[in-house]
C-alpha cells in the first residue's frame, strides 16, 4: 500500500534564489503555520539539501520527504515547536 502524501499547510517557492535566502526565507514561513502542520518549499539551490539538513536539525523541525526532479528540490518541513 502506497504512503499517503501528507496534507501541506503552506507552500514556499524560493526558485532562482541561493544560499543563505531559502534557509532565511524558511525560518521566517515555518513560524506561519502552526506546530505539526508541514511547510513544502521547492528550490533549485543546489547547496539546498545540505543546509534544509543543517537547519532542521539546528532549530529541531522534522524533514519529513526530500526529493529531486528536474533541477528542483521539494522539501517537507513538519514544524515542531
Amino acid at each position: 500500500m502506497a504512503e499517503q502524501e501528507p496534507r501541506i499547510a503552506a507552500t514556499l517557492d524560493v526558485t532562482g534564489y541561493f544560499c543563505p535566502e531559502p534557509i532565511i526565507q524558511i525560518s521566517g514561513e515555518i513560524m506561519n503555520i502552526d506546530v505539526g502542520e508541514i511547510l513544502e518549499m521547492l528550490t533549485d539551490d543546489p547547496s539546498a539539501g545540505s543546509d534544509v539538513i543543517r537547519w532542521a536539525k539546528r532549530t529541531g523541525h522534522e524533514l519529513v520527504l526530500t526529493e529531486e526532479s528536474d533541477g528542483t528540490t521539494r522539501f517537507l518541513v513538519r514544524r515542531t515547536s
